[in-house]
């Protein structure tokens, strides 16, 4: 079976994620390397050659035909790009972690004719990433005049009953197990767009919610709920809001989503098998009083978010052309060779 999230993604503070930390107890293979060097090439190798085991692939966000780590759950060993901004390293290498340099073989002189070009589309690459971090700053500014606005008119009682009405409606029985509630990142802005990575045949709940509160509410007293129950609860962040909030919760033993409505890329909204309308949680006096005010933030955030998207464009278009540099000196062969090499080690638990 093959899981498929984001490693993490931007927000207004830079890149986030939650891999290494829900990853620590497992053994990670660290790789080094800048641009083009083969990283995403190698990962892609390593979850190919366990077709049969149950294999999570982790994209980037910034540039989703790539990827940024693969887990082989049963094995508990992942392999991920440890470089910036995802920068990451082992406290014991050989023993909690292997850290393994893809680049080590290009020397200045390899690069010399390329070097001041490369510089400048570095530069050129981090700055397009600064000017998107700006907009998701503002994205998360106006989301939070949303929030406020529905965190004052929340009926938390009356949502506190339905939820608890509902966890006894879709979950099952509590069975005296304690279930895990983990974090994956499946929505991510990219320079596409917003896109979500939803499991197959799986039913997906749409939380139509006006002021963007009570679903969010909902989805953590849902996922605390199957956790009691023995189930498995993945959370999904929202990365542009200031609290991090959920906005998506996977119960994969139940084949169920529930998702935020402007969480999702609009085409998986196109046929929610239910929707759920959450604006009856809200005093309805309130919420009047605060429409025209979370229409227009609402509609402020949904422009801004297509002109970050279309940063990350620029700052994608940029990377690829610093790839070709590295590219160029690669040598395949070498990193063929350290693929079949890590795959065997692997293959007969050697890390």
């Amino acid at each position: 079976m093959r899981n498929t999230y984001f490693l993490g993604g931007a927000s207004p503070d830079g890149f986030e994620t939650d891999f290494y930390r829900e990853q620590r107890h497992c053994c990670g293979i660290l790789l080094k390397g800048g641009p083009g060097t083969g990283k995403s090439t190698l990962m892609k190798r390593v979850a190919a050659a366990f077709p049969e085991e149950d294999v999570s692939v982790y994209h980037c966000a910034s540039d989703p035909r790539s990827l940024d780590a693969v887990v082989l759950e049963q094995r508990g060993i992942y392999v991920a790009d440890a470089t910036a901004p995802h920068e990451a390293g082992t406290p014991l290498p050989g023993v909690t972690g292997i850290l393994l340099d893809l680049a080590a073989g290009i020397g200045t002189e390899t690069m010399q004719d390329a070097a001041e070009t490369v510089r400048a589309l570095y530069a050129a690459n981090q700055a397009a990433h600064l000017q998107a971090r700006k907009g998701f700053a503002g994205i998360a500014a106006l989301e939070a005049q949303i929030i406020a606005a529905g965190e004052r008119a929340l009926l938390r009682g009356k949502l506190q009953r339905y939820a608890e009405g509902l966890a006894g409606r879709i979950l099952p029985k509590k069975n005296g197990t304690q279930g895990r509630l983990l974090y994956r990142q499946r929505i991510a802005v990219t320079p596409d767009g917003r896109q979500a990575f939803l499991p197959q045949d799986f039913d997906l709940i749409v939380l139509s919610d006006p002021a963007r509160t009570a679903a969010v509410m909902l989805l953590r007293l849902l996922a605390e709920a199957a956790a009691e129950r023995g189930l498995t609860a993945e959370l999904t962040r929202s990365l542009t809001r200031a609290d991090r909030a959920a906005v998506m919760l996977v119960l994969p033993e139940q084949k169920l989503i529930l998702a935020a409505e402007e969480a999702l890329p609009r085409e998986a909204e196109a046929v929610p098998v239910t929707v759920l309308h959450l604006r009856r949680f809200y005093d309805a006096d309130m919420l009047r009083q605060h429409r025209t005010l979370i229409r227009f933030c609402a509609k402020s955030a949904a422009a801004a978010e297509e002109q970050t998207a279309a940063l990350l464009r620029d700052a994608l278009r940029i990377h690829d052309e610093l790839e070709t540099h590295y590219i160029r000196v690669l040598d395949t062969k070498q990193l063929d060779r350290t693929a079949d090499a890590l795959i065997d080690q692997i293959k007969h638990d050697q890390t």
